[in-house]
């Protein structure tokens, strides 16, 4: 699943992670925000879900990613920091993961969880880590 990263510049092409791990690799500054293609901090990822309610539809604008994993391990937690609209301050945030498989085991793959699969399972110390950080946004 590839990630297409916009600008709130209009005049910056869009730019496209390959995977999730090419998205939190390469297209974020120290703190975690999205980079657009010419590397200002008002890149975004906007998204689309329908919601159970009848004609209910939620629309994140992604901002940037915190990781809260440790390095080459499988299972890989980290939150999406979201806003309302492209051009607001984050004022959210989207608990997920990652685990990544690949090279790890035969025909390991990438998968990447939210939604149906539930939330991620965090230690009180991952959890801190994450307040810290969000102070920086």
């Amino acid at each position: 699943m590839s990630w297409e990263i916009e600008c709130c510049n209009n005049e910056c092409p869009k730019i496209k992670a390959n995977n999730i791990v090419d998205l939190i690799n390469k297209h974020r500054d120290n703190n975690g925000l999205f980079l657009c293609s010419l590397s200002h901090h008002h890149g975004f990822i906007k998204k689309t879900f329908a919601l159970q309610e009848k004609e209910r539809v939620w629309n994140p604008y992604l901002k940037g990613i915190i990781t809260l994993g440790k390095d080459n391990e499988i299972y890989q937690p980290f939150v999406f920091i979201v806003a309302d609209k492209p051009n607001n301050e984050p004022d959210s945030v989207w608990f997920s993961y990652y685990k990544d498989l690949r090279g790890k085991q035969e025909n390991g793959k990438l998968k990447i969880g939210y939604g149906p699969g539930g939330p991620p399972v965090l230690k009180i110390d991952s959890i801190k880590e994450l307040l810290q950080k969000l102070n920086f946004i």
